[in-house]
């Protein structure tokens, strides 16, 4: 018997498992298990994304204080070392998880809770500012959140390809999770924090109480909300492809041999086009360092608290969003990602390509920005649905899902290392290039202007790393004609499913008669208590039971017929 991780833990006990019992995804689980409960979380991590280096660089004074212009790009690369021998870890234990809470869930869980705390201890530390002690407490929870926390917390992404096999529904939710998580972090993190705090407080607080007070806040709604997370997703997928390796493998764990399945990822045409993608994404993510926006703003248009230039880029460039949080999954629905992709790859060069006419002029900046806003909208967060499908056809192929397994964590982590410097080497381009950090003298925080160097740097982190990213998405979308197929392969992976579950002496039924058998129950308890709320109305007020019965069902039959009547008008289409 292989090794079974998290079988008998607390992960398995009964007051731990997902509040989920539908086959189908309800809008309560959309809500909570993929809105609020992921987007208040992302709003953390945005806090410590956005607030971070600007803490370690303006505040901090990281490589002053420890007197080394590498200060921080080594202690990135130490973290990144250790985080590879984590990261592999991780990946051999979801691999090798076999749980009632499913292979992702528990981790997500301890990964936030891990993130918040050792987060918030990047910034506050009980030793004083520049001392060894203060150097190593540093280096303790900087390796904590980047090399095991995000790791954990990363797990996300797969725990969202795993929640049903219908492909629109997961494409549906997938692009929906992104977008809020986007939304809600944009107006709490960019609007409120970056767009008003940042420049009203923080800027000007060189004590870094402020900070403390921001950050620690916001990690107690990760760790609320996080547990909402938690008990409203469910990994239906992972249930079923369980009980398939189960019988086929005698183990609910992945048990393909390592080096088999480095060369099945190898061999597939999709896990390499969708890898390239990933690596686009973590380049434009690392590289950016977290603050380009805001440099972009102060630096290159001039933007302070003064003349609000910073909240109205930010709202003007925000209201795409909020279009394509509504337009974007219906039109999901309707047409393929590949398409939605490779028509908001162009959408985005050409706003990078107005933005750069004059990138020191605040109109054009601001209507390029509403451009390629529109148009990155939808390739930053529908990208995951390559790999998504590639899962489902690795599956197809081989027998078990990619996601988690070893094998990917491996690849996965090799490249996130290679790229992870970049998360320094933005600010580290910052200092070589002479950037001036701002001061306070005599009580008032003074911002000084930037060489064109230092300008050109940021530009290029900012507008060019997401047209990079553009490129690369239309590029891989060419090539990507998995959706297309994905069809055939849902009806051979239900076909296995319903042999095992033959083997296994059970009853097998496909994800849509589970879904219509749900239905008819919720109706018949439905139909249940309105006929016992009405006899208890009728024998209250003396009403005859049959008579009124009656009206509400004829009422109800008129009601469908109107419905009936409307389809077909509408099926006929207009009158020739």
């Amino acid at each position: 018997m292989a090794k079974e991780y998290l079988k008998g833990s607390i992960f398995d006990k009964d007051f731990m498992q997902t509040h989920v019992k539908t086959n189908r995804i309800t809008v309560k689980e959309r809500v909570l298990g993929h809105i609020l409960g992921p987007g208040f979380v992302y709003v953390y991590y945005c806090v410590i994304l956005g607030l971070r280096e600007l803490f370690y660089m303006d505040v901090l004074r990281i490589n002053e204080i420890f007197g080394n212009t590498f200060t921080y790009l080594t202690m990135t690369t130490v973290t990144t070392i250790l985080g590879m021998a984590v990261g592999f870890y991780i990946n051999h234990l979801t691999e090798k998880t076999v749980c009632r809470a499913g292979r992702f869930r528990p981790y997500v869980l301890i990964g936030t809770w891990l993130m918040a705390f050792s987060g918030f201890f990047m910034f506050w530390s009980p030793f004083r500012w520049g001392s060894a002690a203060h150097l190593v407490w540093l280096y303790v929870f900087n390796i904590l959140y980047s090399a095991v926390a995000i790791h954990l917390y990363n797990q996300r992404d797969n725990m969202v390809s795993v929640i049903s096999r219908n492909i629109l529904e997961r494409n549906n939710i997938t692009t929906i999770r992104s977008a809020v998580c986007n939304m809600i972090a944009g107006v709490v993190v960019s609007l409120v924090i970056i767009g008003a705090i940042y420049p009203a407080v923080l800027q000007k607080d060189m004590s870094g109480v402020s900070w403390y007070i921001t950050v620690g806040s916001t990690a107690v709604i990760a760790l609320v909300f996080s547990v909402v997370e938690y008990f409203w997703i469910r990994e239906r997928v992972t249930e079923d492809n369980q009980k398939i390796l189960a019988d086929t493998s005698g183990s609910a764990a992945i048990t393909v041999p390592f080096v088999q399945q480095v060369k099945n990822l190898l061999s597939d045409k999709y896990f390499l086009l969708a890898t390239v993608v990933a690596i686009g994404a973590v380049f434009y993510d690392f590289l950016q360092g977290g603050n380009a926006r805001v440099n972009m703003i102060t630096y290159i248009l001039g933007g302070n608290e003064q003349n609000g230039l910073q909240m109205i880029y930010l709202m003007a460039s925000m209201q795409p969003m909020a279009i394509g949080a509504v337009v974007v999954p219906i039109l999901a629905n309707k047409f393929s990602s590949r398409k939605i992709l490779m028509v908001s790859s162009i959408v985005t060069l050409v706003g990078v390509g107005i933005a750069l006419i004059d990138p020191g002029n605040f109109l054009v900046a601001v209507l390029g920005g509403f451009v390629f806003a529109a148009g990155i909208f939808a390739v930053t967060n529908m990208f995951r649905v390559f790999q998504q499908q590639t899962n489902d056809n690795i599956e197809y192929k081989f027998g078990y899902r990619a996601e988690g397994t070893l094998a990917l964590g491996v690849i996965t982590t090799l490249y996130t290392a290679l790229l992870s410097p970049l998360n320094a080497v933005y600010e580290t381009g910052l200092t070589y290039f002479g950037y001036k950090a701002p001061e306070v003298v005599d009580g008032v925080t003074q911002i000084f202007e930037q060489n064109q160097a230092v300008n050109n740097w940021i530009l290029f982190a900012y507008y060019g790393a997401y047209a990079i990213f553009a490129i690369i998405i239309f590029v891989v979308c060419i090539f990507f004609d998995l959706e297309k197929k994905m069809p055939e392969i849902h009806t051979e992976l239900r076909a296995r499913a319903k042999k095992a579950a033959e083997d296994r002496g059970e009853t097998y039924y496909t994800p849509e008669e589970l879904d219509r058998m749900e239905r008819e129950e919720a109706a018949a308890e439905l139909e249940k208590a309105r006929i016992t709320e009405l006899k208890e109305k009728c024998a209250k007020k003396g009403l005859d039971f049959e008579a009124e019965n009656q009206k509400y069902l004829a009422a109800k039959e008129k009601k469908k017929a109107k419905r009936e009547a409307k389809a077909a008008k509408k099926a006929s289409g207009p009158k020739q």
